[in-house]
C-alpha cells in the first residue's frame, strides 16, 4: 500500500509524463505493477489526509537483461534534469551522450519522460558496454 499518488508514478507509462520517472523504469524493468483499488482515509484512525492505493506488483518472468547499477545510473542522470533534453541531462554519465543516444536509436532531443523502459535498459546496456 502506497500514497495514492506515490502509487501512479509506480504504474505510469510514458504517455503519463506527469507521473512517469525514474520510479516507474525501475519498477517496470522487473514487474508488471497496476493499481487494484484506492483505500479511503476513512479506513484508519486517525484518518490521514490522503489517499491510499493497494498496488500490485508481479515479477516479469523474462525481465529485460540489464545491470541495476547501469540502469540506475542512467536514470537518474535522465531525470537528474527532468524538463532538458537527453543530449543536455545524460553528460552527467561522463561519457558522449549523442554517441550514447545515437548507438541506442533514441532522438537527443527527446527527454527522459518520452523514453520507454525498453530503451532506457538499450541506453543502460550500451553506458556498460563504454
Amino acid at each position: 500500500m502506497f500514497q495514492k499518488e506515490v502509487a501512479r508514478r509506480i504504474v505510469a507509462t510514458p504517455t503519463q509524463r506527469a507521473d512517469y520517472g525514474r520510479l516507474a523504469v525501475l519498477c517496470g524493468w522487473r514487474t508488471s505493477a497496476k493499481i487494484l483499488f484506492d483505500v479511503s482515509p476513512a479506513a484508519f484512525t486517525p484518518a490521514p489526509k490522503v489517499t491510499s492505493s493497494v498496488v500490485e506488483l508481479t515479477p516479469l518472468s523474462t525481465p529485460l537483461a540489464c545491470s541495476k547499477q547501469s540502469l540506475s545510473r542512467v536514470t537518474q542522470a535522465a531525470f537528474g534534469q527532468r524538463r532538458k533534453m537527453l543530449r543536455q541531462s545524460l553528460k552527467a554519465l561522463g561519457k558522449d551522450p549523442t554517441t550514447l543516444l545515437s548507438q541506442a536509436e533514441i532522438s537527443e532531443t527527446k527527454r527522459a519522460e518520452e523514453i520507454s523502459i525498453a530503451e532506457f535498459v538499450k541506453l543502460a546496456n550500451l553506458y556498460a558496454q563504454e
